[in-house]
């Protein structure tokens, strides 16, 4: 007798295709690297189900629609090989040629460099008075994005192109200690070393004797008597005038000088005290008649 068995149907389906089309192979990142992975994935007789991304053996995301693209952010400095494993309708899965990356780790950022090139050290000027502040800047990997100018720890002004120069007006009688910092483009900040300014306040002076229209005869004596005072420093000396002629000094108070043997004449008789920084100032004008 002969036995005829019933036919089983058989199914013959075909993997799915994968293959890495970004990033391209052998490219190089710099840490911390945002990559992103595209993968081309078809499948002859069904369709592609998913698209799971490897590097090495660990899994880093999956996409289950075209386009297949996985974003890896934060990539740290190492040598990568990724796959991209598509599986289709059924369950059949293919994996993609390997694709080497290498992250590189981020240069170390050279902090620029910055120096006051004025004013010059314990300069003075007179208060109320005008500095004018500037700096040299560099950065020898970058760029340079501002300059700042500070008076202790008050920001007196930025500059964001050379020449680096802040005028600083109505400066108050005081010391202070003026700075600049450079900024790079990448952030790092850079301070100068601290120079002293010096706003000095002018002298004050005034003829106290004789009295503005005395009369003397010749040949005369006259006292001549100035008052003089400086609020943040001292006297250094002060100088009697007839006009522009010079009687004489004295270095220390009282400030005064003896013209002696006068002749017959009207003068007009000034002062001038300087302090101990040089500043000058000039008494107002005395006038005396000495009659023959």
């Amino acid at each position: 007798a002969r036995t005829i068995s019933a036919g089983v149907p058989i199914t013959i389906t075909t993997p799915p295709t994968v293959s890495i089309t970004a990033p391209a192979n052998n490219a190089a990142y710099t840490a911390p690297a945002a990559v992103t992975i595209t993968a081309s994935a078809v499948d002859a007789d069904g369709s592609v189900a998913r698209v799971d991304f490897y590097n090495g053996a660990t899994l880093l995301g999956t996409s289950t629609t075209a386009p297949y693209t996985f974003a890896w952010s934060n990539v740290a400095a190492g040598n990568y090989s990724l796959t991209a494993k598509a599986y289709d309708n059924v369950g059949i899965s293919t994996t993609s040629a390997a694709v080497a990356i290498t992250v590189a780790a981020a240069p170390v950022n050279l902090a620029p460099s910055v120096s006051l090139t004025a004013p010059a050290n314990n300069t003075v000027v007179s208060a109320p008075g005008s500095a004018t502040l500037t700096a040299s800047a560099a950065d020898t990997d970058g760029t340079i994005s501002k300059v700042e100018f500070y008076n202790g720890a008050t920001l007196l002004g930025t500059v964001t192109a050379a020449p680096y120069t802040y005028a600083w007006n109505a400066v108050a009688a005081g010391t202070y200690t003026v700075m600049a910092k450079a900024y790079d483009n990448q952030g790092s900040v850079t301070t100068s070393a601290p120079v002293t300014l010096i706003a000095n306040a002018l002298p004050t002076v005034s003829i106290t004797a004789p009295a503005n229209g005395a009369t003397f005869i010749a040949p005369a004596n006259v006292s001549l008597t100035a008052s003089a005072a400086d609020s943040d420093g001292t006297i250094s000396k002060v100088e009697f005038y007839n006009g522009a002629a010079l009687l004489g000094t004295v270095t220390v108070a009282p400030y005064t000088f003896a013209w002696n043997a006068v002749a017959a004449g009207s003068y007009t008789l000034s002062a001038k005290a300087y302090d101990n920084r040089g500043a000058i100032v000039t008494s107002s004008a005395v006038a005396i008649t000495v009659s023959g």
